[in-house]
């Protein structure tokens, strides 16, 4: 197997969120709930990049303003892994990440992948088989983001910087 460092932005819920989904019976207990969160951008593979990549990102992201935004999750789906959904557009959180990605780019950072998958947190990688099914609502304000290294195979992030939402889009 290939070594893969993938590098994210991702937003974390709070610790009292955290708690909620952990309590989720189809959550895996074995990962903690420090682990969940929701990507918002993929960039690109840490394990193969340019060293100048990383820096040249923390200085695009050092740039970056945008308004917190609200993210809120009523389903749990079986989609090769568990993941809490919602049918909801979650138009704050998709124009979240094209601003972001628009940021980006005109900084010139380096975006390999660059994708803006539909957020979602997965809550068991293994996936269970079972229907979706509706919940109550999870729900919380994205007030931060973080650039997060997964280190595959490991179940490890490791964070290479945080940034406070509090301005309007740049």
């Amino acid at each position: 197997m290939r070594a893969r460092n993938p590098l994210y932005v991702m937003a974390k819920p709070p610790p009292e969120v955290q708690a909620l989904i952990a309590a989720l019976p189809r959550n895996d207990p074995s990962r903690g709930p420090d682990l969940l969160h929701v990507t918002l951008i993929s960039l690109y593979d840490l394990h193969y990049a340019p060293p100048e990549w990383l820096p040249a990102t923390i200085a695009a992201l050092d740039g970056f303003a945008a308004a917190p935004f609200p993210l809120r999750f009523d389903r749990i789906e079986n989609r090769k892994a568990v993941t809490l959904r919602t049918r909801d557009p979650l138009a704050e959180a998709r124009a979240f990440q094209k601003a972001l990605v628009n940021h980006l780019l005109r900084e010139k950072a380096p975006i390999m992948d660059g994708t803006t998958p539909e957020p979602h947190i997965t809550i068991n990688y293994r996936g269970d088989r079972l229907n979706a099914q509706k919940m109550p609502p999870i729900s919380w304000t994205v007030g931060e983001i973080i650039l997060t290294e997964s280190i595959v195979g490991k179940t490890t992030h490791v964070e290479h910087g945080r940034w406070r939402l509090c301005g309007g889009a740049d």
